[in-house]
């Protein structure tokens, strides 16, 4: 190999590294969403909101985070007092808080862990509590006791939700 071949095949390599290694100087977060960095475990405080952030640490690990509104359906067999099971067809609409996405990964992990493990199990525990307060399995269709089942649903999972970082939606 003589020595222009050498320099050629070094120059390739050494812009090939560098184009690899620019693209982890910045980060691209989605219309939104936020982006929560960590490094080597340690959770930054502060979120990425959505754009171009230039530069940033190149050790940074992202986790994204939609804060769009999303809506949660659940079917839950719900008892009254008469002891009859009425199956129930509820929904949340929530969104995630940006601000406090950094709390909630260390806390609670992913967007897909906070519904898994904040709002699905809470959800399905206050709607079971709720039906408890029936006296009979007819009165779910009466539309006082929806509405009264709406109000008290919606007020216990927003206390619930807002200190965790989940606000929830009318």
């Amino acid at each position: 190999m003589n020595k222009q071949t050498v320099s050629a095949t070094l120059v390739v390599i050494i812009l090939a590294i560098l184009a690899l290694a620019a693209t982890r100087f910045f980060v691209s977060v989605p219309a939104g969403h936020v982006a929560v960095a960590t490094l080597f475990g340690d959770v930054r405080d502060e979120p990425y909101p959505e754009g171009l952030h230039i530069p940033v640490n190149p050790l940074y690990k992202f986790t994204f985070y939609d804060i769009r509104e999303k809506e949660l359906k659940e079917t839950a067999g719900v008892p009254s007092q008469d002891q009859l099971t009425t199956t129930v067809d509820v929904s949340i609409k929530f969104r995630i808080n940006g601000e406090d996405a950094p709390r909630m990964l260390q806390e609670t992990g992913t967007f897909e862990d906070a519904i898994r493990v904040q709002i699905q199990p809470k959800l399905r525990s206050v709607v079971r509590e709720q039906g408890k307060s029936i006296v009979r399995a007819e009165d779910f269709f009466l539309q006082e006791t929806q509405e009264r089942l709406q109000a008290d649903i919606f007020t216990s999972m927003e206390e619930y939700l807002e200190p965790r970082g989940i606000t929830c939606l009318d």
